[in-house]
């Protein structure tokens, strides 16, 4: 593939994602959003706790807050105990203050300890990435990169810091891949000026470069990368703004999945995008 028609299809995803994004919050992520405001922000003690007694939870809540969401604890099941805080109110200059007073032992149950009705998701990337995944392990590892797979906290699929990178240990090919090259945008994009630009800029970037990654090599990313997006304050104009920055980590990273030397091109010179998608 020329140079041109390289450059004809990273505008191409750019153009989808941008009319995605601009049609407003999906279903799913208003249902998604609603649904994560019931849950409770636990600390991080909790979240070890959690952590420690149940290391495969995913979504936690009290028994009562799992009838509302319309899902019921299995009998027999053993709450995990966390501890939570005992507030009182009083009233200071008009207005309602909340101070902790002690602590109590509550007990919580993840959403594999329940049934009832399915909690609503954000979408995922889906499909076969092959050998992009290992191919993309080898360009992490040329740009002096750590990459680590661990068992990550509640909800972090990938982070990234100072030139390190963390996966969730057993995702699946496709989101395992889509986490990696969002991180990877992070560090290639953001290292030096992680704290100059708002956490919506980074986030639209980086997930805008996995999108663009994604669609290149074939996997099927649906509203995924929109209600990431979305869900982190990202609009229209936030991608639109980022647009060079964001075709030019794309291109980069895509260049360094192919099988040819046109993964470290010159400056001005054109790059070849080679790329196997997945049988049909």
């Amino acid at each position: 593939m020329t140079g041109a028609a390289t450059s004809d299809r990273l505008r191409a995803a750019i153009d989808e994602l941008v009319s995605v994004v601009e049609a407003g919050h999906s279903a799913r992520l208003t249902a998604y959003l609603t649904t994560m405001a019931r849950f409770h922000r636990y600390s991080l003690g909790n979240v070890l706790l959690i952590g420690m007694r149940c290391p495969h939870a995913t979504h936690v809540a009290g028994f009562r807050a799992w009838q509302r969401l319309g899902r019921r604890v299995r009998r027999g099941e053993r709450g995990i105990r966390i501890m939570a805080p005992i507030v009182r109110r009083k009233a200071a200059d008009h207005e309602d203050e909340e101070r902790v007073v002690a602590f109590k032992t509550v007990c919580v149950f993840d959403v594999s300890q329940t049934d009832g009705k399915p909690l609503p998701e954000l979408g995922h990337v889906a499909g076969d990435p092959g050998e992009h995944v290992e191919r993309l392990k080898v360009l992490v590892s040329d740009c002096g990169i750590e990459l680590e797979y661990a068992n990550l906290a509640v909800g972090v699929d990938g982070w990234s810091s100072g030139g390190r990178i963390g996966v969730r240990r057993g995702l699946p090919p496709a989101e395992e891949f889509s986490v990696l090259v969002h991180e990877l945008a992070h560090e290639l994009l953001h290292r030096d000026d992680r704290d100059s630009r708002r956490r919506a800029v980074r986030e639209t970037e980086a997930e805008a470069v996995a999108f663009v990654v994604c669609e290149a090599v074939g996997l099927e990313t649906n509203q995924a990368a929109a209600d990431y997006i979305q869900l982190y304050d990202g609009n229209r104009d936030t991608l639109l703004a980022s647009l060079d920055r964001i075709q030019r980590t794309a291109r980069k990273i895509i260049g360094g999945l192919t099988e040819t030397e046109a993964s470290s091109p010159a400056a001005g010179e054109p790059l070849a995008l080679i790329v196997k998608r997945p049988a049909a």
